[in-house]
């Protein structure tokens, strides 16, 4: 491994696990299969997701790494009360496959990707529980810089339920001072204005020491909201990007004229911006800005967004020179897509932002922030004066994990038996001369996903009303819920 420069602390101590038997270390546990999401493992603690868990998942990744020949990766953890126990019963079923885990502490998931990428690692875990409530955590994972994913996650299920694993001696080195790198790095491209007025809301959560670090080195004024880590998360939920827990940000980023708001979530790999009116901007709206930027520098060049995204982003990316492309949900697929048409810009609605220019390519929601800050320090009315047509934000509709995907596919079959057409790349969206509608499952949660962008108010309401004609039999109230979503 090629470490990093001198100033770094590189090891603060070497801890040798020294293997013993799965019997000797805990009684046999089955895993709960409902946690193993798409590009993801997420559970609730104590519920679906336990630490016998953690120590099984980092032995099944640490064989399925060693029977590759790759054996070096890294672990970070974000600041939920359940994290730091996960973590350690993770790292200690990777080394007792022979894997040599450095071990990078409390941190934010975008700093886990940035020492994969730094330190040249063959794979990286984060234990976080993303945007979801304080009872939720899981994993996230990488193979070298790419995701790790989709039938990779199934596989290591399948390798758990029948104890395939392999049994070595390896070792965990604790690493300080990639924080120090990563700030040196991540502000080395930037210039701002000084005059900027800036709120940031950490929300309680991992980017707490990177965030506090960042706005004492740049120009501006600098106004910090539940900075302090708390995995209760006392003063908002994780989720930035509904509107309801950045209202405070927005009150505050109006009432002392700031001139844009940032908010995060509990790991960083999301963000959400509010603008100088306090209007929280849906992340289409914000991409749309960040690919203007972008376009000007480097014509003709590929813009990725999700499917939940509105028709004014990708026809604002052709007015810009650039060309669409639509992608399934998910940051993992959104990344592989990357890999596999050189885009060097990506976004999605949950506040996924992705950079392969002047970046390394993964969703850093700190590295968005600043992005935005360059813009603005060009034209402070980079981010107001949006125009979007009639459109929702992401609905969501609790459903049981085990229905979600089955009413996708019956919703299906009512379309095609009605002849009409649908975009079927993640769920289903359906176009029409009123606008679109998009039903998709959650990956995330046990939820079904709904977005709809109608031309004019009359066609919003008609476009509800088609919806909840699909889904009334397995909600009786989703003509409530449409009603009470804002165009």
């Amino acid at each position: 491994m090629t470490w990093l420069a001198d100033d770094m602390k590189l090891i603060e101590r070497i801890k040798d696990y020294f293997f013993t038997s799965d019997e000797d270390l805990k009684e046999k546990h089955v895993l709960n299969n409902e946690i193993l999401r798409e590009y993801d493992i997420r559970g609730i603690v104590g519920q679906t997701l336990f630490e016998e868990d953690a120590y099984d998942i980092g032995r099944a990744y640490g064989t399925f790494l060693n029977r590759k020949d790759l054996r070096q990766i890294c672990v970070g953890w974000d600041c939920r009360n359940s994290s730091d126990t996960l973590a350690e019963n993770l790292i200690k079923g990777l080394v007792h496959t022979g894997m040599k885990v450095t071990s990078l502490g409390v941190c934010h998931t975008p700093m886990m990707y940035y020492a994969v990428n730094k330190l040249t690692l063959d794979g990286g875990i984060m234990v976080t529980g993303s945007h979801n409530a304080p009872k939720y955590n899981g994993f996230k994972f990488m193979i070298g810089t790419s995701p790790f994913y989709g039938d990779d996650i199934k596989k290591l299920g399948e390798m758990i339920h029948s104890s395939d694993y392999i049994e070595n001696n390896g070792r965990e080195i604790i690493l300080n001072s990639i924080l120090a790198n990563y700030i040196k790095d991540i502000l080395s491209d930037f210039e701002f204005a000084d005059e900027l007025k800036v709120a940031w809301d950490i929300g309680n959560g991992a980017t707490s020491v990177a965030i506090k670090t960042i706005t004492s080195l740049i120009p501006g004024r600098h106004h910090l909201l539940f900075e302090e880590m708390d995995g209760n998360f006392p003063n908002r939920a994780p989720d930035p990007t509904v509107c309801e827990n950045v209202a405070y940000l927005s009150k505050f980023v109006v009432y002392n004229n700031f001139d844009i708001g940032f908010a995060f979530d509990s790991d960083g790999d999301r963000l959400a911006v509010v603008n100088n009116e306090g209007e929280v901007l849906y992340s289409d709206q914000v991409l749309e800005v960040l690919a203007a930027d972008f376009l000007k520098k480097n014509p003709g060049a590929q813009v990725i967004s999700d499917v939940k995204a509105c028709n004014c982003l990708f026809d604002s990316i052709k007015k810009f020179g650039g060309v669409p492309i639509m992608e399934r949900v998910g940051h993992s697929f959104i990344k592989a897509r990357m890999k596999t048409s050189g885009a060097l810009l990506a976004g999605e609605m949950s506040g996924h932002f992705f950079f392969k220019d002047r970046w390394f390519g993964f969703d850093d929601g700190i590295y968005a922030a600043l992005r935005c800050l360059e813009i603005l320090s060009q034209n402070k009315g980079a981010f107001t004066g949006l125009e979007y047509g009639h459109v929702t934000p992401e609905i969501r509709v609790s459903c049981k994990e085990s229905e979600k995907f089955k009413i996708i596919d019956e919703v299906k079959d009512k379309l095609r038996a009605q002849s009409i057409e649908f975009l079927d790349i993640d769920g289903v969206r359906v176009s029409s001369d009123n606008g679109w509608w998009l039903l998709r499952a959650s990956n995330t949660q046990n939820a079904l996903s709904l977005r709809i962008e109608a031309y004019t108010l009359g066609n919003m309401r008609k476009i509800k009303e088609e919806v909840a004609s699909y889904l009334s039999e397995y909600n009786s109230n989703i003509s409530k819920i449409l009603e009470e979503e804002h165009e």
